[in-house]
């Protein structure tokens, strides 16, 4: 008979408030394990008397089939003085170890609860705000650690006696659900209206009824307001566009199910889960032709064919569920606020953007406070894996276990699509999304969220980390917090921050060949990087590579004017030093040689068909040959708006990014459709070039390192036709290949990365 001994076994992650200990007590019964488990903290503690072989049995069950809305980020498995067990008993939580804190993400409305929802003869019949203790509102409504009723914002609404009995019921599913309430207790739909509406209706029937009359309405939900609207309506879509001053960028669609997002897009299986995980993200789907749709239900779509993609998305609540029910089709879902502002979660905010917009004729609220407002998710599926694009509801505030991060550290971020993060003890939280850091509005909840985490989580900053750039608002905010605290500020070069997300979320060890490429970076040298070769190891970086620098017209306020950075090519590739052999680096690096893109059949097309001919491009060719108002830049992003300008496809972003989408639409048509258009076919080809010149660098450095492990990271890789056509080539000549999963490779993950490598770095006081 084996040798029996016992374990320690200490879990970390979301294991609490989600039903983990009674689960843990049901597998240990099922395998006939004896033992305990307490919550200690912010982990899961286990001590377990048996075989080594039975307790690796029982932990990989627990591990496989956790309940869905937990999160296993880190296990460590430790022998303990033998203990002869029993029973398996669940323990009363203790202080214990409370130096790492986990806090869930909210968790979308599950299955019983929705059938509960449905069933006229449930307590709970059509109850809009019904959870248990496996679903809910979490981070949003939480004031501090540990999640517990009175600790958050539920505590306004004191449980009913039969609420109350099932949440001190230990055999209930609904035993210690935080928010559990129902119709006598809980949050009640409310309404305010801004038109005359006579009829007597419920709330969530007098929203659909407004909605299906093309009118424009606010509504509450878990992490703060939307504005919804019938995306089958052009009337509707144009006010909402005029209420939010968004004038081109697609909105994300929410549908009743699954099933209804296969009427309008192609789902396989990775997508389908992804878009019932608790988290419920917005995930960007390929939609049908508009062709499929008309067959399908005649309708005016021009809402969705301003992209290949649709954000699609299901219900996170009940009120959702029984508002798309009374309407009977999806419904435009998009944050309540103007553009480039944070979503509004406060109650008579919103009631004052009510006032201010005579377009919107009703809010739909319930009185439960919001604590910190989350937008939804965004996530898509690339080479058949997730990867989010925006990290936030259903995510944040989750951690990553990154060994290195030992030290408690703040890593502020980047300027565009910003995240901080914070770590501590092997972990780094990475927080929700905040979007650009250009308004004073966005500044001032980014310095508030980065207190709350700090203290939420216990962490008091040992380290600041930034970016390089002087003149980003997270520099400034970095320098000022590090100086006033005394502590240590390191600087992170935007690219190897980048690469660095990779190597932190896939622990990768050893050096790393990073590809990170962008629309706009800081570099060593003072120039725009975005076209980078790094080889990065541990919280070291060496420039190998880049894109060749171009005197890039405008500087940074080039990102929204493709033809601008498509005259700057054609003046570098007219005067020869686009192709001009490699002369040196500025930063004094050395490096291997820079890199040229033949884009002449791209420029001969603009020259022939005239797609710049509307623009004053002889007078930025004399500014260049002036140097007025130009930069030094390697950006592979400005090169992609360059390639959309010439070609015609877009010559101006009303949107960041909207030109390098619209080119990714254009070689998609040349990949997919008959009869092909010669700008789709250029936009292809463009598109090849890139990915065989990734493949045929990386050999050359590899050649010269050994290295063979390559990351791609940076917001061009949001590029599904760029990033699948990449890791193939590679693939195929033996590289081993790492990319973003867990957070974005857009600016919203490089914060992470900060976090990494700053943690094998020394700073300096600023004085």
């Amino acid at each position: 008979m084996a040798e029996q001994t016992t374990e320690r076994i200490r879990l970390w992650g979301i294991v609490q408030g989600v039903g983990f200990r009674p689960y843990v007590a049901k597998v240990a019964a099922a395998l006939g394990m004896k033992g305990t488990v307490s919550n200690i903290g912010g982990l899961v503690e286990i001590y377990v008397t048996d075989t080594e072989q039975r307790i690796t049995a029982f932990l990989n069950t627990l591990i496989e089939q956790k309940p869905g809305p937990a999160e296993i980020v880190h296990v460590r498995r430790d022998p303990a003085p033998l203990d002869v067990f029993e029973t398996f008993t669940i323990l009363q939580s203790g202080e214990g170890e409370r130096e790492v804190a986990m806090i869930p993400a909210d968790i979308a409305v599950c299955p019983d609860c929705l059938r509960e929802m449905y069933t006229a003869s449930d307590r709970r019949h059509r109850h809009p705000f019904i959870s248990c203790m496996v679903c809910g509102p979490r981070y949003t409504i939480v004031d501090r650690f540990p999640y517990d009723r009175d600790n958050t914002s539920m505590i306004d609404f004191p449980m009913c006696p039969q609420c109350e009995t099932e949440y001190t019921t230990l055999k209930d599913r609904r035993y210690h659900a935080q928010t559990i309430s129902c119709h006598d207790c809980g949050p009640q739909m409310l309404e305010r209206l801004s038109i005359d509406d006579p009829t007597e209706k419920m709330p969530l029937e007098r929203a659909a009824a407004l909605l299906k009359e093309g009118c424009v309405v606010g509504f509450k939900s878990m992490g703060g307001y939307n504005l919804l609207a019938d995306p089958l309506d052009p009337e509707a879509v144009r006010m909402l566009r005029e209420m939010k001053g968004r004038e081109k960028k697609p909105f994300a669609v929410m549908f009743r199910s699954v099933e209804e997002i296969r009427s309008y897009c192609h789902v396989n299986d990775v997508e389908e889960k992804l878009l019932t995980s608790s988290a419920r993200p917005i995930l960007l789907l390929e939609r049908k032709t508009t062709d499929e749709l008309q067959a399908f239900h005649p309708a005016d779509y021009t809402e969705f064919e301003k992209s290949r993609f649709i954000g699609s998305f299901l219900p996170s609540m009940g009120a959702q569920y029984l508002l798309l029910d009374n309407f009977g089709g999806p419904l435009i879902v998009t944050s309540a606020n103007r553009s480039g502002m944070p979503i509004i979660k406060e109650d008579r905010e919103m009631f004052r953007f009510m006032e201010e917009s005579p377009d919107l004729a009703a809010v739909f609220y319930n009185e439960r406070k919001i604590r910190v407002s989350v937008d939804d998710s965004v996530c898509r599926v690339i080479d058949g894996q997730p990867q989010i694009i925006r990290r936030s509801k259903g995510y944040a505030p989750v951690p990553l276990y990154v060994e290195s991060c030992e030290q408690e550290i703040l890593a502020c971020g980047g300027q565009l699509k910003n995240s901080f993060a914070l770590g501590k003890g092997g972990f780094v939280y990475p927080s929700q999304y905040f979007g650009d850091m250009d308004s004073a509005e966005n500044r001032a909840l980014y310095e508030e969220n980065v207190e709350r985490m700090a203290v939420l989580f216990r962490i008091r900053p040992e380290k600041v980390v930034c970016d390089l750039h002087p003149n980003y608002y997270t520099t400034g905010f970095a320098e000022a917090y590090a100086k006033a605290n005394s502590l240590p500020l390191v600087r992170i070069q935007h690219h190897h921050a980048h690469v660095a997300s990779v190597m932190a979320e896939n622990a990768i060890e050893g050096p790393v060949i990073g590809v990170s490429f962008d629309g706009t970076g800081y570099g060593t040298d003072g120039a725009i990087w975005g076209g980078e070769f790094l080889l990065c190891e541990k919280g070291d970086m060496r420039r190998l590579s880049h894109l060749r620098y171009v005197d890039m017209i405008g500087g940074d306020s080039s990102i929204d004017e493709g033809w601008k950075s498509a005259a700057s090519y054609i003046y570098a590739a007219a005067h020869g030093y686009y192709d001009a052999a490699a002369a040196g680096d500025a930063s004094g690096q050395t490096v291997q040689e820079d890199i040229t893109i033949d884009i002449h059949e791209m420029i001969d097309y603009s020259e022939r068909i005239g797609t710049l001919e509307h623009r004053e491009t002889e007078i930025l060719y004399k500014a260049i040959e002036a140097g007025i108002n130009t930069v030094k830049s390697s950006s592979m992003g400005r090169l992609f708006d360059a390639v959309a300008a010439l070609l015609g496809i877009c010559d101006h972003n009303s949107y960041e990014g909207e030109g390098a989408i619209l080119l990714e639409d254009a070689a998609a048509r040349a990949l997919y459709s008959p009869g092909r258009a010669e700008a789709d076919d250029l936009a292809l080809e463009f598109h090849m070039r890139i990915a065989y010149m990734i493949a045929a660098k990386c050999r050359e450095i590899r050649e010269k390192t050994g290295v063979s492990k390559v990351a791609l990271t940076g917001g061009v890789f949001q590029n599904r036709i760029l990033m699948e056509e990449s890791l193939e080539q590679l693939r195929a000549d033996g590289f081993e290949t790492y990319y973003n999963i867990s957070v974005s490779p857009n600016d919203g993950g490089i914060a992470l990365g900060q976090a990494y490598a700053a943690s094998f770095l020394d700073g300096e006081i600023p004085s």
